[in-house]
């Protein structure tokens, strides 16, 4: 759906084969993702560890036969499309080993701030770049990459919210863990500012869709708030309100397109 919701905000016709390798990519990504990090999820969300636990060939078979053919799809679509599919993978094996320890780099995933780098710019990439394929001004660019580089970057630093005391235990270096919890709200309600400046930059751009926009930076300062203060929310929560935004802006978008063409046909 953030997508979709990108190829709207855009104004560019939304391609479907596109959408369909988005969405293997992102069962694949976060598929390998579950099964890389199972000693902090035995922590954090034991009922998911004990799922993966035991069909670990049968989940990495899966994930990547739909990375094999969210490429083969994207390759249909345009060898540039496929290109920016691999950004993720490149990104998540660059992350998860350690090829550069022969000359005393450590493991990405172990140096502060990285991880939240690296699958916000992934995904930032493919949601931007994809529509940007059609684009004919590019000038858009400029706000849709940062908008959405900020969104999934405070999205993950909040499952590391979540995820704080098997990260803790685990010696990763996220930013909850680093610098608490408190500190993590006051560093993501000003990083959510961003994005308001960020907009007003770009108005003109995307007036057709200011109240869209602004609804999803509302959104984005009330889940801040929400999650920061308690850990006392379910698993269930999580991924409802903070994957479930683009759920909501994407039939938002929808809708706002749909009023829009019906109001200018009358």
């Amino acid at each position: 759906m953030m997508l979709y919701f990108s190829f709207i905000v855009l104004g560019v016709t939304p391609r479907p084969i596109l959408l369909c390798t988005m969405f293997l990519v992102v069962y694949s990504v976060y598929s390998i993702n579950k099964l890389t990090d199972q000693e902090e999820d035995a922590v954090n969300t034991p009922e998911r560890s004990t799922f993966v636990e035991g069909n670990e060939r049968f989940l990495l078979t899966l994930a990547i036969a739909s990375y094999i053919t969210a490429l083969l799809l994207g390759l249909i679509e345009s060898p540039l499309a496929a290109g920016i599919l691999l950004v993720p993978f490149l990104s998540g094996i660059a992350y998860s080993t350690n090829p550069l320890s022969i000359i005393g780099i450590p493991r990405l995933k172990d140096i502060f701030l990285v991880k939240s780098f690296i699958v916000a710019f992934s995904w930032a990439v493919c949601v931007a770049f994809l529509p940007a394929l059609q684009l004919c001004n590019s000038t858009k660019l400029y706000f849709i990459f940062p908008f959405f580089f900020i969104k999934v970057f405070i999205n993950t630093v909040l499952f590391d919210v979540r995820d704080v005391k098997g990260d803790t235990l685990n010696s990763v270096k996220t930013i909850p863990v680093v610098i608490g919890v408190k500190r993590t709200r006051q560093s993501l309600l000003t990083i959510q500012f961003l994005l308001v400046v960020w907009l007003i930059l770009f108005s003109d751009l995307f007036s057709k869709y200011y109240v869209i926009l602004i609804a999803s930076m509302v959104y984005g300062y009330l889940y801040i708030i929400h999650f920061c203060n308690t850990n006392h929310h379910s698993e269930m929560s999580w991924d409802i309100l903070l994957e479930g935004e683009w759920v909501l802006m994407g039939v938002g978008a929808w809708i706002y397109l749909v009023l829009s063409f019906n109001v200018g046909n009358i």
